[in-house]
């Protein structure tokens, strides 16, 4: 997970660039829920400005960083989803379900909420681009968080109360940038505190997201292994001018924000340039794992 740093400012001009009608008649729609008390209809809008989103997130999840292709032709792949649930809110979590069954954390996660953020379900600060498996089927409608549930407020900057546990790595408003969390072992989504709310964070993450599924690992897998080539060949005193200047290319892409599972790329990178040893070490067991 990454952060896609952008001002609310300058998200809502880009809004706004998109689809000019879209902010006053997003206003409206959350006055009309506020009178009824609640989110009232599914006649919903925002998906109207969904690009704004795929474009700002390089077509990836913002959860597991996978690569949703197709931001045109494809862009029912692309999920408009809600950080804060809009009409209701689930405990979690739900020991019924069997990624979770066993997980029971030392910390609180917050209660369920009949109503949930129907204040936000039209603000910019509330959306992200997900794939459907951390959408719908694992983020769903719950919202963990360490605090008291803030479900009236209808302002994001203003709910750093409720502590959530989940992070939001869309704009700056949240205190916290991913990779200051979550970092990697190989393919392996790993806390990057050994203690602490920080620590409580990433865990809650790997384990909410089954960031460490074989769905994600495997194709990681592949990527520390292109990774792994193009530094042996850019660093190697066999290789030509232009091979280096390719395997260099390949390096700089492979890490780049707008390539998928750009976190693991960049803490596999850290590792390759402190302990080479370690690193090779780590791709030869990828490489025993792949399918032949």
């Amino acid at each position: 997970m990454i952060r896609y740093a952008i001002s609310e400012t300058d998200l809502v001009a880009l809004i706004n660039s998109e689809k000019p009608s879209w902010m006053g008649r997003a206003k409206q729609r959350i006055q009309s829920y506020i009178a009824a008390g609640g989110y009232t209809d599914d006649s919903d809008f925002w998906g109207e400005i969904k690009q704004v989103y795929i474009t700002l997130q390089h077509e990836k999840c913002a959860y597991c960083e996978t690569k949703l292709q197709g931001a045109v032709l494809a862009s029912k792949v692309h999920e408009v989803e809600h950080y804060r649930p809009k009409s209701e809110v689930k405990a979690w979590p739900n020991h019924n379900v069997a990624h979770w069954k066993d997980f029971t954390p030392a910390w609180p996660t917050g209660t369920a909420s009949n109503t949930g953020y129907y204040k936000l379900a039209y603000h910019p600060l509330n959306y992200a681009i997900a794939c459907t498996r951390c959408n719908s089927t694992l983020k769903s409608s719950y919202f963990p968080i360490r605090g008291n549930r803030d479900t009236q407020n209808g302002n994001p900057a203003d709910m750093q109360g409720e502590s959530a546990l989940l992070l939001y790595p869309v704009s700056l408003a949240d205190p916290d940038d991913p990779q200051d969390i979550i970092t990697f072992e190989g393919v392996l989504a790993v806390p990057k505190h050994s203690a602490g709310p920080a620590y409580e964070r990433a865990v809650t993450n790997i384990e909410f997201f089954q960031l460490n599924h074989e769905d994600l690992t495997s194709r990681r897998a592949q990527e520390i292994i292109n990774l792994w080539m193009a530094m042996e060949a850019a660093t190697s005193t066999h290789a030509s001018t232009a091979e280096k200047k390719m395997a260099t290319k390949v390096i700089a892409s492979l890490c780049n924000p707008r390539s998928q599972f750009t976190s693991c790329a960049n803490s596999f990178q850290r590792l390759y340039n402190d302990d080479r040893t370690e690193a090779e070490s780590i791709v030869g067991i990828l490489v025993q794992a792949l399918p032949e």
